[in-house]
Parts: C-alpha cells; structure tokens; sequence
C-alpha cells in the first residue's frame, strides 16, 4: 500500500491526522442532530467520539473496509470544521469511497468540494483507485451537488435503501473512475474542482 503524507494542504484547507485532542471540537458538531441525520445514525456521545477519534488516529487503511478519516481545518485560523473520509471498500478491484463531514457553521463555503477533491485525488493518485464511489440521501441536496460540482456521475438511485429516522430513504451513488479523474484534471489543471 501507498505510503500517506501527511497533512495535506489545499487552497483553504489543511487535511491532517486526528488526535484525541480535536475531541470537544469534534463533539461540538457530532453531537448534532442535523449532523448525524444523512450519516444514518444517532449523534455521537463525547465518549463515542473520543472512540471514533482514537481508531482515525491509527490511520490504518490497509483492508477492506477500513476508513481513512482525516481532520478538515481551516487554513487561516486552524479550527477543526469536519473530517474528509476515504474508505478501502476493496482493495482486489482497486475501489474506494469518498465521504465528508462538515460542521454547520462551515457549510455553504465550498469546502466539502475542496476536501473531496483531496481526498479523490489521494485515493486515485497515491493509492491507485480504479473507482472511486459516493452514497448520498437523496434529500441531502447539498451533498449531491458537490458529486456533481467534482465531476462524479450519478450511477444509480437505489429506491429505500436505507433507514433515515426510522423511515425509509433513497440513496444515489455517484462515481468517477481513474480516468475520468485525469481527464477531468487535463481540462481543469491542478487546482481543485469547484
């Protein structure tokens, strides 16, 4: 597996390792209803997060299944505003899905789209995804347009799907394969989709 370099900056934003010291800024925004509702689950205890935060710590992302979860702060002022997520969903067909998670004081800015396309270009780039896949909550219209605005297509709408506080909810999965990502980085040069 490709050796990760870490923090990774880009316009805006630094992309770096958690610590068990992001934990009252973690909970700050995981706590949250509005935060927790797409991610299908309940918002997360402060002993929760301080669990989630001690296994990103590891950056262990070597099998199926584990996820590569990185702090997203800002540039300027380095406070902690979400995590960008690349998780291994198999390593044999080279495929990846990319993840993100704002608190709502940073959203509306761009910077979903900003730490995607980092987190896209880590997975194609330095761990050499074929494919990499995004599931989306219909209703979480927000979401959905930062696939587009990062050129991911939509592959399928998978009609109730899933549980969204105990109702039903469809979810759309959005893709780019490794050469739509270099075609895509031809037309648009290096610097971040938006």
């Amino acid at each position: 597996m490709a050796r990760l370099t870490l923090p990774i900056a880009t316009e805006r934003l630094v992309l770096r390792a958690f610590s068990v010291d992001d934990t009252d800024a973690y909970y700050a925004y995981q706590q949250l209803t509005e935060v927790a509702r797409y991610l299908y689950r309940q918002p997360h205890t402060r002993d929760r997060c301080r669990e989630v935060l001690a296994q990103a710590a590891t950056l262990a992302f070597e099998e199926d299944g584990q996820v590569l979860a990185l702090a997203i702060e800002g540039a300027d002022d380095g406070a902690l505003i979400g995590e960008a997520v690349l998780k291994l969903a198999n390593r044999a067909a080279d495929q990846g899905e990319v993840g993100y998670t704002l608190a709502p004081w940073a959203s509306g800015r761009g910077y979903a789209t900003e730490a995607a396309h980092a987190m896209l270009k880590l997975g194609f780039e330095t761990y050499g995804f074929h494919r990499i896949f995004a599931r989306i909550d219909e209703e979480n219209v927000a979401s959905v347009r930062v696939a587009e605005r990062l050129g991911m297509r939509q592959e399928a709408r998978l009609v109730d799907s899933d549980l969204r506080d105990g109702q039903r909810a469809t979810e759309l999965v959005f893709a780019m394969l490794v050469s739509e990502w270099r075609d895509a980085a031809d037309q648009r040069g290096a610097g971040p989709a938006r």
